[in-house]
């Protein structure tokens, strides 16, 4: 299974603006006993799988993100800031939360599937489960997603318990122009929400306290002001670029981590 942040053009809106929207496909889940010369075991589990891990300080006292970008396409600036700042709301981690970057050399591929972004993954990362400390991994990618089509693109997903995949490329289209947010509005928007499913929203790895999971797009928030709703509006999308304002997470949201360990 993986969750997508998706960018979707209404034809009605097509000259003027357009709609970000956010998603579910379903994706059959990995094989766990896949491994490569890495342990990279603990990582490739269902999505939801670490929730508990990321947020509490019962197994892992610290946390450690790695941004890891192909050249050309490296992250805004603000947002290894924003990251921790959104991180340390929001998990009980004593020993501190450390967001890094590191660099690969792009793969100019024109789209990737999920395979493609695995085998990168693994080929790649190193932030990765060692005592007492937490690995995180968000890969930034020069091409688009294989799933895109005329009617609906895609910004992020993730795909294992601690993976995002951030399709950089298109994030850059999207944004910095008018009628569009800010590269850093909408980067930070779309690693936050993903992040938000690693943590296990919605109902995908921390129990609801009170329902609130969108019955028509699971895994997402029935609240149209929360960072986990399934999709930002037309009109939110204005809001954000006039206000400059990253959607928050819900008090729904915000009871469910606390519950599942967080802070």
């Amino acid at each position: 299974m993986s969750y997508t942040f998706k960018y979707t053009v209404m034809l009605y809106l097509i000259i003027s603006i357009a709609t970000l929207l956010t998603g579910c496909n379903k994706i059959g889940d990995e094989d766990p006993k896949i491994t490569s010369g890495k342990n990279i075991r603990d990582a490739k589990r269902p999505i939801g799988a670490s929730a508990r891990e990321i947020l509490s300080s019962s197994l892992f006292e610290s946390i450690e993100v790695e941004l890891q970008y192909m050249k050309g396409f490296e992250p805004t600036p603000e947002l290894v800031d924003n990251i921790k700042l959104f991180l340390e709301e929001l998990i009980n981690k004593p020993g501190g939360i450390k967001v890094f970057l590191s660099s690969i050399e792009p793969l100019k591929k024109a789209t990737y599937t999920l395979q493609d972004i695995r085998e990168i993954e693994d080929t790649h990362r190193n932030a990765y489960n060692a005592g007492k400390k937490l690995g995180v991994y968000i890969l930034f990618l020069d091409g688009y997603s294989s799933e895109d089509n005329n009617n609906s693109t895609t910004f992020a997903l993730v795909h294992r318990n601690s993976s995002v995949a951030m399709f950089a490329k298109r994030i850059r289209e999207r944004s910095d122009r008018i009628g569009h947010p800010p590269r850093s509005l909408l980067e930070n928007t779309v690693a936050r929400h993903e992040l938000g499913h690693l943590m296990g929203l919605v109902n995908v790895g921390s129990g609801m306290q009170h329902t609130h999971e969108d019955p028509n797009h699971a895994g997402h928030c029935d609240s149209r002001d929360c960072l986990m709703f399934w999709a930002v509006e037309s009109g939110s999308i204005f809001n954000l670029v006039q206000e400059g304002r990253i959607p928050t997470l819900d008090v729904n949201c915000r009871k469910d981590l606390k519950a599942n360990g967080g802070i």
